[in-house]
């Protein structure tokens, strides 16, 4: 009966150690480490820009104004953000007259950036021009203007008065890997 007994203890612990192997194989243990990467931080740019003529009536008002008149006038652009950027300027109106929709008597204007022409005929046609040299943030840029009535307008240009808006738009410059 002892060696009955060795046989089942035997055997008991036989299958005790093929549990222990069975369970040892089916955990997975293993290493684990971590480190951080703190104080990361994204900050976005500022895009502004102002101009010296940015009051109702500052760029240009003209009275008892006559075919063959020119008037020059100029704007000063500021870059007043912390980034460089391109600008487009457009006219605009919201009273149509035929000084502005007559585009071959009505108003004609040059614009010219230094010595460079940037524009030049009927003030209505003045849209989206492109200054293409980029202003860099703090930097200035001057736009100078010709307006004109044509020699050419007729008794249907008398007793007019016509609005004008002239919109600048800034476009950042191109992102860049860093």
């Amino acid at each position: 009966m002892e060696g009955s007994r060795r046989l089942v203890i035997v055997a008991l612990v036989a299958l005790l150690f093929i549990g222990v192997t069975v369970d040892a194989d089916r955990s997975a243990a293993s290493f684990t480490a971590s480190t951080d990467t703190p104080g990361n931080q994204f900050t976005t740019a500022h895009l502004a820009l102002s101009n010296d003529k940015s009051t109702a009536g500052a760029l240009v008002t003209v009275t008892k104004l006559v075919p063959g008149d020119t008037m020059a006038r100029t704007v000063t652009l500021t870059n007043t953000g912390d980034v460089g950027f391109t600008y487009v300027f457009s006219a605009s109106q919201t009273a149509n007259t035929v000084l502005w929709s007559d585009a071959t008597n009505g108003l004609q204007v040059t614009a010219t950036r230094g010595a460079t022409t940037v524009y030049t005929g009927a003030l209505r046609n003045m849209v989206n021009v492109a200054v293409a040299t980029p202003i860099a943030a703090g930097a200035t840029d001057t736009i100078s203007y010709v307006f004109t009535l044509p020699v050419s307008a007729g008794n249907a240009f008398q007793q007019l008065s016509q609005d004008l808006d002239i919109t600048y738009t800034a476009t950042q410059l191109a992102g860049a890997a860093r």
